[in-house]
């Protein structure tokens, strides 16, 4: 898919510092800074607001579905709403963090989100983060970048933000699920080496 815009795709593992490079970007270069983790945080947060079974996919299709997934850029930032409710403020909480894996890995909300995401490139030139930028969202942008510490740093990072996800589970359940799983892409620039 082209796209009107430059797009720069920043992908890698959970507190690799992906999210703060990617925000530093986009400041410098005065593009939009989009994380796509937060959206599936959100439908993340919304289905377990509504008590649907994070394994069951067919539910789940069937609930955002039902409930309808807006996104959009609102004055330079990202607006995410699901039945009309902004779900970002819950988005690090502890039970989305334990879940949003699992909904990661439902392939009608990656089919609804990676459309939704590609669409953003129409309205703004963007540094967009997230597993799979590179390899399925924007895999024509020459500008791709994959970011990667050691886990042990990670774990240190995610522990200061007050969260407790086991972050080598979160990246195994991300590199081996069959829709759009966290890979490197061969020509992705650059890594952390997260010292």
């Amino acid at each position: 898919m082209s796209s009107p815009h430059s797009v720069i795709a920043i992908d890698g593992t959970a507190a690799s510092g992906k999210s703060t490079f990617s925000r530093a970007l986009a400041g410098r270069l005065h593009y939009t800074y989009v994380n796509t983790g937060a959206m599936y945080r959100g439908i993340t947060w919304h289905l377990q607001s509504k008590n649907i079974p994070l394994t069951d996919s067919a539910a789940i299709e069937r609930e955002i579905s039902a409930a309808g997934v807006e996104t959009a850029l609102h004055n330079g930032e990202l607006a995410f709403r699901i039945a009309g409710i902004d779900p970002l403020p819950h988005v690090r909480e502890a039970k989305v963090n334990e879940g949003v894996s699992l909904v990661a890995q439902v392939a009608s909300v990656r089919k609804l989100l990676v459309a939704q995401q590609q669409r953003l490139a129409e309205q703004a030139s963007l540094v967009m983060e997230g597993r799979d930028i590179g390899t399925v969202v924007f895999p024509q942008t020459p500008y791709k970048f994959y970011i990667d510490a050691d886990a042990a740093v990670r774990a240190r990072r995610r522990n200061a933000q007050g969260e407790t996800d086991v972050i080598q589970q979160r990246d195994a359940h991300d590199s081996q699920r069959k829709e759009s799983p966290l890979a490197k892409k061969q020509t992705a620039h650059g890594e952390n080496s997260g010292t």
